[in-house]
């Protein structure tokens, strides 16, 4: 079999297993360049594409290598740019574009036509929010809203929601629509974002439609509005969000606004309209405890179909502590991990997915030595995913310097991190000397006092273990 026939058996597999846009995206200019013994080389269109196959694709692409050519261990890559001018290579699979996908219907805004407004989306739901204890008095406030909207008498109006980024205020928001709009179907509820209203605002004098934007938004039952702490400095659209308020305010109608800090926090705001935003239900929404985190985590990666090992979901929920867009971060590789390069998650694996989003944060482990690894099966692991070399050859007896400096390496975080004698390395690492493994462990450690190269690899490999 040639490589043409080679690279297009590749690319058949990995239609199955990768998007449209993912595959016209990086593979559509690529091709197999060489094959060569036990190796492969493949050429890229460009540089960032080359970079982006090595780091992201590598795996899957020596997987799906294999399954044609067996004796395959190892895969390079190139940039050729003349591939830029060629065709593309196109895998059966992605010949044909796919039928637009239909999506389901969305319930209308009712407001002045010509004006857009954003949809709320129907997965927001008050129900499948996760109350917890620290975002209770919110989830109550958005419900006793939701019931009463379109009564004249208001819970709570206005209600402002207030917290840092990715703590479910706009979950919070969108939800009570949603709410709203199942309970009465003729409200006319609109929710926007405040770089959205001043968006409109801007078109709307620079078109001279204005009095229809007032008409859209004073005629409304319930305005919910996003992030208004975007209206900082904009003097003409507060204005216009001061009469709009006043307005709904005296025609007895639901406002929700929600933003990142209280309303006498707000910069750059005029006080009459900041001191608005306080006058009815302020509530605070901050990080949810523990137990509400791993409640979120469990509900989440049911929806995307995900079975996590307990421990996997402890340790998620020990290290997202900033926000909770993190949880959907990290459960969205985890599940593309799987879907790609059929990597099934472990604290090991996940412990990489936060160490890409969280570079500059210390991994919290559960455990007093802080290590991501629980036996020299996960450091080899590691090694040889970190050096692109198979774990085979760690374990091995080749004298090659590419594969005894990565095993040397692999006998100190033993060492180190695991705590293991030398005779337990030797062991593990198919009955070699522990006189071997005392002076590989020396010389490495000697090394990386002299040669800065090693110590990054020493200090990146330690970081990727969750340790100090």
């Amino acid at each position: 079999m040639d490589k043409t026939q080679v690279w297009n058996q590749v690319l058949e597999n990995l239609s199955q297993k990768i998007s449209r846009m993912e595959f016209h995206t990086w593979f559509k200019k690529v091709h197999l360049k060489e094959i060569s013994g036990s190796a492969v080389l493949i050429s890229c269109p460009t540089e960032m594409n080359k970079n982006w196959l090595e780091n992201k694709y590598q795996t899957i692409l020596l997987n799906n290598v294999q399954k044609t050519l067996p004796e395959i261990d190892r895969i390079y890559f190139n940039v050729d740019l003349t591939l830029a001018d060629k065709p593309a290579v196109i895998a059966p699979a992605f010949a044909k574009p796919k039928a637009p996908r239909k999506l389901p219907k969305q319930p209308t805004e009712k407001h002045a036509s010509g004006l857009e407004s954003r949809l709320v989306q129907n997965k927001f739901t008050l129900d499948n929010f996760i109350v917890g204890e620290k975002n209770r008095l919110a989830h109550a406030a958005c419900l006793a809203v939701a019931q009463t909207a379109g009564q004249e008498a208001k819970a709570y109006n206005p209600l402002y929601l207030y917290g840092g980024v990715g703590l479910g205020k706009t979950h919070l928001l969108q939800g009570t629509a949603n709410a709203i709009r199942q309970q009465n179907p003729e409200a006319v509820v609109i929710y926007t974002t405040a770089e959205r209203f001043t968006n409109e605002a801007i078109k709307a004098i620079r078109e001279g439609k204005t009095e229809a934007l007032r008409k859209k938004y004073r005629r409304v039952d319930v305005l919910l509005i996003d992030d208004v702490q975007f209206f900082a400095g904009k003097e003409k659209t507060q204005v216009e969000v001061f009469n709009t308020f006043n307005d709904l305010r005296d025609l007895n109608k639901q406002m929700i606004f929600s933003a990142d800090r209280p309303p006498a926090q707000l910069e750059k705001m005029a006080d009459r309209l900041s001191s608005r935003f306080g006058w009815g239900l302020v509530v605070d929404v901050t990080m949810p405890s523990y137990e509400t985190k791993m409640a979120i985590i469990r509900a989440k990666a049911q929806a995307l179909g995900l079975i996590l090992p307990e421990d996997v979901q402890q340790f998620i929920a020990t290290n997202v502590r900033k926000n909770l867009r993190e949880v959907e971060n990290v459960l969205n590789m985890i599940h593309a991990e799987l879907e790609l390069s059929q990597v099934s998650p472990t604290i090991q694996s996940v412990g990489k997915i936060f160490r890409q989003l969280q570079p500059n944060e210390d991994l919290i482990t559960g455990r007093e030595h802080r290590s991501l690894a629980r036996n020299p099966d996960d450091i080899i692991t590691l090694i040889s995913d970190y050096f692109q070399i198979p774990a085979t050859d760690l374990i091995g007896t080749s004298r090659k310097q590419e594969i005894v400096f990565p095993r040397q390496i692999s006998w100190l975080l033993c060492k180190d991190v695991l705590k293991m004698s030398f005779e337990g390395i030797g062991e593990a690492f198919g009955g070699k000397n522990h006189t071997t493994i005392m002076h590989g462990v020396r010389k490495v450690k000697d090394l990386a006092r002299t040669d800065s190269a090693t110590a990054r690899h020493i200090h990146a490999l330690k970081k990727d273990l969750g340790v100090r």
